[in-house]
């Protein structure tokens, strides 16, 4: 067995026997990999307190036939402020589930582990949680190879340039992204697609996270740029989120 050292993100565990956890761990340079954790779950075991959702530390691992086996572990960020507040877990639950789904055994992406660090690190501070879920959102799907198209229309390349209202653009998640007012007319699926929502959109897939806290959102702004990526990540899913309903029933 090969024997490797890396930085990873606990993204989710689960029990094994009487003693063990299967950890999914998104690592910073082989992706996504499962590994056992022996003996995790004792009182005192070495591995217990790395072991936990939503950690971020430094794993030894052996490489196995079918499943990796953690050997030791340090924890650089406990992330304990994610299990101790409803609304940041809910977050966080729903941002390590949508790496899970939207991922592959040992495919390397050092820049979105960097974004899921980021993320989860900056959700310290309270009140930034609906913001960086539509950063991490945009930037997740652009590094997984997924991303809307917000610059052309998706119908027929020009150059998006929203004037005047703006209401007249469409979006549509099968097609991949905005629609012009000409191809928003012969798309039955299209949503609507305002001024306000394509521009925070833009602003938000080429920022830095660290420039978040200048942005504030409307309340309506907010609610329809849920709605269309909601529909542009169901409609390349493989399978609901089952950490949706929970974000939805503690956000009331």
């Amino acid at each position: 067995m090969a024997l490797y050292r890396t930085e990873a993100v606990v993204l989710r565990t689960r029990n094994l026997g009487e003693a063990d956890k299967i950890l999914t761990l998104f690592t910073e340079n082989r992706g996504k990999v499962r590994a056992v954790a022996r003996g995790s779950r004792r009182p005192r075991n070495h591995l217990m307190g790395s072991s936990q959702p939503f950690v971020h530390g430094s794993f030894m691992i052996f490489r196995g036939k079918n499943l990796d086996s953690v050997s030791q572990a340090s924890i650089i960020d406990p992330m304990v402020y994610l299990r101790e507040d409803l609304l940041k877990m809910a977050h966080a639950s729903y941002i390590v589930e949508l790496v899970d789904l939207l991922t592959e055994e040992y495919d390397p992406n050092s820049g979105l582990f960097t974004l899921i660090t980021s993320v989860l690190g900056q959700m310290r501070t309270s009140g930034m949680e609906a913001r960086l879920l539509k950063f991490f959102e945009l930037h997740l799907l652009r590094l997984t190879g997924i991303e809307p198209q917000l610059a052309c229309c998706v119908g027929c390349g020009v150059t998006v340039v929203p004037e005047g209202n703006g209401n007249s653009l469409g979006f549509s998640a099968r097609e991949g992204g905005v629609l012009c007012t000409d191809c928003r007319r012969q798309r039955t699926d299209a949503l609507p697609f305002s001024l306000g929502a394509l521009q925070v959109m833009r602003w938000l897939a080429n920022a830095d996270g660290d420039r978040l806290g200048i942005l504030q959102i409307p309340t309506a702004i907010e609610m329809e740029m849920e709605q269309l990526l909601r529909g542009f990540i169901d409609f390349h899913l493989q399978r609901p989120l089952k950490s949706l309903e929970f974000l939805h029933t503690i956000r009331g």
